[in-house]
């Protein structure tokens, strides 16, 4: 990042008085100002970055969506350094000055709206400077005003001022909202438009019918009562229950026809966004926690909701409203325009808080997400929570999360709470006063009694409508910020994306690196450097290497979970960009060093993905893996429940059935990763010796060099670098990395047998 000298504070008094005053007009002028810098939040703890710029840029005209900035930037798993925002900023177009500030004083003199980084973890955006406080827009919270003493807290000192340069370009078409794309997806489902139209049939129905009682009501007060008209009162009342049992049947079915328009929409809301989740890289899970995740999974409810109620009712209230008021104004003038007046207020009331309350629903959905992520993670690690007493600490944290959840909920019921009061009254209002100026009208002679008595029905059936359209309006909005996280999600490029990728033939197990290198976004250092090596069908191949020298990293490129930065990955001669990588994944068999065991029987473990599986093939996975034995003991013996993750079975077996799992398939490619680092050495013979029978290419990492020294070819990784490949004999007699990691485990393992020979002495 350029550095930049601070400005130094002028010496000269009259200079001082002179900036003062120009600071003051500046101040004054900024109050003045009604552009305001634009909100967008962060929708996980990597993306302050992206966000502020996004925010930047749209500030200055050029409307771009976080999702865009993400892209630009090349965000990795640590989120952006300052350096990263000014060339992404630059490459937007923006001039961009980078420097440090010592004394938050001089910030007087700063060009605003600036990033600055906060707390060192964070950027957040200083938008109006002032004597008094201090305006700042977060990422993670949105708009806020602190002193300048909590300010100079915080601040870190590195600014970045963001300013249109020669080569910006203002950008004023947007995409498509994300609305408008729902509800295209929408309509293009099979019987969802037809569902639609016919819930608003139903509703229209259910209207006409339901507007016909104030003229009945009217008949019977002009016509029927002052001449005792009991023939036409009879058929009057024939015909009312009839109409209330129309009303009765139209109404159920409306209800019927909702629910079915509610389980189209749930199946394709749910379904597309789950399978396009799944679908997208490993660096987007490695950026985001799972409660996180599932409470954007519950935002589809929210959308289903707003979709097939909110904006169903609205299409509907609006012509209600209209049809209604029209025809009052039309029978007399007076009363249509007092309906309208009460109308406005109706709306007024209720729109003037949508802002606040949108604003209140997105710091709900923020920190409800916090809160149920970290609590996902106490529930996954309680056991590593009680072993080292860790309970009170854990629970401390939580509740803190919880409190900020809970005010900020209550804080939105409370704006509800007053904002409700406001309507109830306006509804008990509206019909006295409505009442009143009817009968004035009627004692004037302008209406008749039972005019009176239809045309307030039909008012307060239009306020009612009324009413509905605005606070649906202002759910749509609130939905609003669930589309907002959904976005995040659909935004995000698939793991493979552009031209159709050519069907993946059986492979024999070849494969080859051609100078590979890897890190995790553009500007990050390089994780592995100029990687080259082959791997021919059959070979046992071990990688080892001390802890963070990158042996995982590799497996990850490996399986195409990690894209090289440069070089090529080939498989049978053939590059593995050309190949879908799921394909390529189911014929790999893969023990990962944190696999994963569902909830499940050990059978459904073992045949993941091919639950017809017969039992025989999965018992043989099983012995191979030398856990048959075990399972047999066990009461249930291969229906037993391992528990979430494996909970109800111990670390090796756990380890044993997960590569049980990777053996039943009998893969070409087996790749195991610490997969045998829980069992003891006898055991972990046994197993080599079953995966030596089969005809499969094997790559093992592994930390105990004794698994792997019959290995037909080693791998030595060390900082990211492949120092040293051969046999073990060829790279002992080199004497050099791998044969200082043999050294050091045999001094390992003699400390180790004469701390035992000494136990077993006493």
């Amino acid at each position: 990042m350029n550095q930049v000298t601070p400005i130094a504070p002028p010496k000269n008094r009259v200079r001082i008085y002179i900036e003062r005053f120009i600071f003051l007009l500046r101040n004054f002028l900024a109050g003045l100002r009604t552009r305001r810098v634009p909100v967008m939040l962060q929708m996980s703890n990597v993306e302050c970055g992206a966000a502020a710029l996004a925010m930047i840029l749209n500030y200055h005209g050029y409307k771009v969506s976080v999702s865009d900035c993400m892209r630009q930037t090349s965000i990795g798993r640590d989120g952006l350094s300052a350096s990263s925002i000014a060339k992404a900023g630059r490459q937007y177009g923006l001039a961009v000055k980078a420097f440090a500030i010592e004394n938050i004083k001089d910030f007087q003199y700063v060009a605003l709206p600036a990033i600055v980084h906060w707390e060192f973890d964070h950027f957040v955006i200083v938008e109006k400077w002032q004597f008094n406080k201090i305006t700042l827009i977060d990422p993670a919270i949105g708009r806020v005003e602190i002193d300048h003493a909590t300010f100079g807290k915080k601040f870190t000192g590195i600014v970045l001022t963001l300013q249109p340069g020669a080569a910006f370009h203002a950008r004023q078409q947007q995409e498509p909202s994300m609305f408008r794309k729902y509800v295209s997806a929408m309509l293009k489902m099979p019987g969802v438009t037809t569902a639609i139209s016919q819930v608003l049939l139903a509703s229209i129905c259910v209207q006409l019918v339901g507007i016909t009682f104030p003229f009945i009501t009217q008949i019977v007060v002009d016509r029927v009562l002052p001449y005792r008209l009991s023939n036409t009162f009879t058929i009057l009342g024939i015909g009312l229950i009839f109409l209330i049992i129309t009303f009765t049947v139209i109404s159920y079915l409306r209800s019927t026809l909702l629910i079915y328009l509610r389980g189209k929409l749930d199946m394709h809301l749910m379904m597309s966004f789950l399978g396009h989740m799944l679908r997208l890289p490993a660096s987007f899970f490695e950026q985001r926690s799972t409660g996180d995740l599932v409470m954007r999974l519950g935002s589809n409810a929210h959308i289903r909701n707003a979709l097939s109620e909110q904006a169903v009712s609205a299409i509907f209230d609006g012509s209600l409203t209209i049809g209604y008021l029209t025809f009052i104004t039309w029978r007399d003038p007076f009363l249509g325009m007092t309906s309208a007046v009460l109308g406005a207020l109706h709306v007024l009331v209720v729109w003037s808080n949508t802002k606040r309350l949108e604003k209140m629903a997105r710091q709900n959905l923020q920190t409800n997400a916090e809160e149920q992520g970290y609590l996902v993670e106490i529930l996954s690690g309680v056991k590593t929570v009680k072993a080292i007493g860790a309970e009170q600490a854990v629970f401390e944290h939580w509740t803190n999360l919880f409190n900020k959840y809970l005010n900020v909920t209550l804080n939105m019921m409370q704006l509800s709470a007053r904002l409700n009061t406001v309507v109830t009254t306006l509804n008990i209002t509206a019909p006295l006063l409505l009442l009143w100026i009817g009968a004035q009208r009627v004692l004037s002679g302008n209406l008749s009694l039972g005019e009176m008595l239809a045309l307030n029905a039909i008012a307060l059936a239009f306020l009612r409508p009324l009413t509905a359209l605005v606070r649906n309006a202002q759910e749509l909005k609130i939905a609003g910020t669930h589309l907002e996280r959904i976005r995040d999600v659909l935004d995000t490029e698939l793991e493979q994306h552009g031209a159709a990728h050519k069907e993946l033939p059986k492979l024999n197990g070849h494969i080859q690196f051609d100078a590979v290198s890897f890190r995790y976004s553009d500007d990050s250092p390089l994780v592995l450097q100029d990687i080259s090596f082959e791997i021919r069908p059959k070979q046992k191949i071990a990688i080892v290497g001390h802890t963070g020298s990158g042996k995982t990293t590799l497996a990850m490129l490996m399986l195409g979970l990690y894209e090289p930065a440069s070089g090529t990955i080939l498989y049978d001669g053939q590059s593995a960009q050309q190949f879908d990588y799921s394909q390529l994944r189911e014929q790999f068999g893969v023990v990962l060093q944190d696999s994963f065991l569902f909830d499940m029987s050990i059978r459904q473990n073992v045949a993941l993905g091919n639950p017809d599986m017969p039992l025989e093939q999965v018992i043989h996975a099983c012995k191979l893996a030398v856990i048959h034995d075990d399972i047999m003991r066990m009461p249930l013996g291969y229906e037993t429940r391992v528990g979430e993750n494996g909970e109800s079975v111990s670390g090796g077996q756990k380890q044993r059935i997960s590569l049980a799992r990777a053996l039943v398939h009998n893969p070409k490619l087996l790749l195991l990763d610490e997969a045998t680092s829980h069992l003891d050495q006898a055991t972990e013979r046994v197993i080599d010796d079953n995966l030596n029978q089969l005809s499969s290419t094997r790559i093992v990492i592994a930390h105990r060099l004794s698994t792997v020294i019959n290995a037909d070819h080693i791998l030595v990784m060390h900082q990211g670098k492949l120092v040293e490949q051969g046999t073990h004999q060829t790279l002992l007699e080199k004497n050099q990395y791998y044969a200082a990691l043999i050294r050091y485990e045999k001094k390992h393992d003699l400390t180790k047998n004469r701390l035992e020979a000494v136990s077993n002495t006493a």
